[in-house]
């Protein structure tokens, strides 16, 4: 009960924050693993932020959840790294967190923790003369990691347009070109 009772303060406590300095509203954060036993509970700070504890090695699940009515209408960035493995998802909108929540995959290597940062799209980062900046997740079959650059910017109007392919397909047909009989 006194946990129940922490938490619901602590979740007050970073909304009001949040209203205060603009912040983001708080959001739930349950990290399962595999078998779906719970490896965190938390909640993100006023600036989106979380971090767990040091888990042990393989998948995990992060599930960000919020009752804030401050999240509709609105475009958010998710970024999660356990280590160098990191997973991003941009323009999630707002009635996601809300509605059922936004589940992410990530794998942990030996003695790392899970960091995540959530942020409203169009306060995202500027640069130095005030330009907004985007996300471009990493490509697939590129050494170049994901980066911010000026939404601007030829590379963030051709990531737009660029379509995605998952590393699966990418898989699934490089099989089909070395055995087109399937055998």
């Amino acid at each position: 009960m006194k946990k129940l009772i922490r938490l619901a303060v602590s979740s007050l406590f970073c909304f009001a924050v949040a209203v205060a300095y603009g912040g983001i509203p708080a959001m739930q954060v349950s990290v399962s693993d595999e078998s779906g036993k719970a490896a965190y509970k938390g909640a993100t700070n006023s600036n989106g932020n979380f971090a767990t504890a040091k888990l042990t090695p393989g998948q995990y699940i992060v599930q960000l959840n919020s009752k804030s009515p401050a999240l509709k209408g609105k475009q958010y960035a998710v970024v999660l790294s356990a280590g160098k493995k990191k997973v991003a998802a941009s323009s999630v909108p707002g009635e996601k967190f809300i509605g059922g929540g936004v589940a992410v995959k990530v794998e942990v290597a030996n003695n790392l923790n899970i960091t995540g940062q959530v942020a409203e799209e169009t306060k995202g980062p500027v640069t130095k003369d005030g330009k907004k900046m985007v996300w471009i997740a990493p490509a697939l079959g590129s050494n170049m990691r994901g980066r911010w650059v000026p939404e601007d910017s030829a590379e963030a109007k051709e990531a737009k347009t660029r379509s995605h392919m998952s590393s699966d397909k990418v898989q699934q047909m490089q099989e089909k070109a070395y055995n087109p009989q399937g055998d």
